[in-house]
């Protein structure tokens, strides 16, 4: 039981070891130290700088002697240059962020600009296509016209051969006809004959009933044996099939005028056409090159859009680079520069008020003495 007692006494926790509050003068020499030793500066430089510190920072104004003042005036003459390249770090990246807004300000203005030259453009290529499909219209009109005018010139030409086929039938059938009238040909040739005059003038010579009725008998009747109306319509055949020959006569004459006429009007046709195609050629042309210049600026619209686009994540990066710069500001302002600021200006009343803000107990104040070790520390760990 005794040893149990012995070991549960040996296992007693130690009471723990009260440590001291860090003199706020060795804080902020500690602060304004590594604010050096983080500076760009060459290695022995910041050294020196920071090995000053307790003999120089730390002491109040009113004991430095000139050599600590201008050592202390050195410390803060560095810690403005830190803070000049914070903020140069920071206008730098202002300068960043405005200049990319004003890129992205200036592509949105040619944005713009652009877009209103691809709707001018746009809206003349209308116009060209409104021409073009003008053009067009006026080229199927020729082309009927011109369709027409041959058809027309077609029917002319069947009307002349027509003409012209049945004076050659008529006139060959006057032939024939003669030695019937006088009777010079052999009784048994003047039936067949008589056949083959009625046979050539069917459909080309239009008789009356009566003349149609009694033409065939009174043609092959000898001329001693006709009667006086035999003989009447024989003589009276004779007129109409003259009359007839030459009226076709006349009628051919007019046709070759009109024909004339008509190949006139069939070439004014094709011209009409050969004009139209080249109107509509043209239109088409000028169309096709305002469609193919609205088409390019419309390209360059595209890619003005895409470069808005692809701007905006560069602001907002440029923008969150500032919020680097500022809080390394603002942290550098409001600690080693503000621990600079109160150490460069302490006076007594200031190390008076910090050693009775100490309180009473067992712990042990840290002097000023003592902030070269506080301030070696992290060097010697770094």
């Amino acid at each position: 039981m005794a040893k149990g007692k012995r070991g549960a006494e040996q296992e007693a926790p130690k009471p723990k070891r009260v440590r001291a509050p860090l003199d706020p003068v060795v804080k902020e020499c500690h602060t304004v130290a590594e604010a050096l030793r983080c500076a760009d500066l060459p290695p022995v430089i910041k050294e020196v700088l920071v090995a000053v510190i307790p003999n120089a920072l730390a002491k109040r104004q009113d004991e430095r002697h000139d050599f600590q003042e201008q050592m202390v005036q050195t410390i803060g003459n560095t810690l403005q240059g830190v803070e000049a390249g914070i903020q140069n770090q920071l206008a730098e990246a202002e300068r960043g962020v405005q200049e990319a807004e004003k890129k992205a300000e200036e592509l949105k203005q040619e944005q713009a600009v652009a877009e209103d030259a691809a709707k001018a453009t746009f809206e003349l290529s209308l116009e060209k296509k409104k021409a073009l499909a003008q053009a067009a219209m006026k080229f199927r009109v020729a082309k009927r016209a011109l369709a027409e005018a041959r058809q027309t010139q077609e029917e002319g030409f069947k009307e002349v051969k027509k003409f012209t086929l049945d004076c050659e039938v008529l006139n060959s059938a006057m032939t024939r006809f003669e030695p019937l009238k006088n009777w010079t040909l052999e009784p048994a040739k003047s039936k067949e004959e008589a056949e083959h005059l009625l046979s050539s003038i069917k459909g080309r010579l239009e008789l009356d009933e009566t003349m149609s009725a009694a033409l065939p008998s009174a043609l092959v009747t000898p001329i001693s044996e006709r009667s006086s109306f035999t003989t009447m319509v024989v003589h009276q055949f004779g007129d109409i099939l003259k009359a007839r020959i030459e009226d076709l006569g006349d009628r051919c004459k007019a046709e070759e005028s009109s024909k004339e006429a008509l190949t006139a009007a069939v070439f004014a046709a094709e011209k009409d056409v050969e004009i139209a195609a080249g109107q509509q050629m043209e239109a088409a042309d000028v169309f096709s090159a305002e469609n193919d210049a609205y088409g390019a600026k419309m390209k360059v619209v595209q890619d003005l859009k895409k470069a808005v686009r692809e701007s905006r994540p560069l602001i907002r990066k440029c923008e969150s680079s500032l919020s680097q710069p500022r809080i390394k500001l603002d942290k550098f302002q409001k600690g080693p520069l503000e621990a600079f600021e109160k150490l460069q200006c302490r006076k007594q009343e200031t190390s008076e008020h910090a050693v009775t803000a100490a309180p009473e107990s067992d712990a042990i104040a840290v002097s000023a003495q003592d902030a070269e070790a506080a301030i070696a520390t992290p060097a010697t760990t770094a």
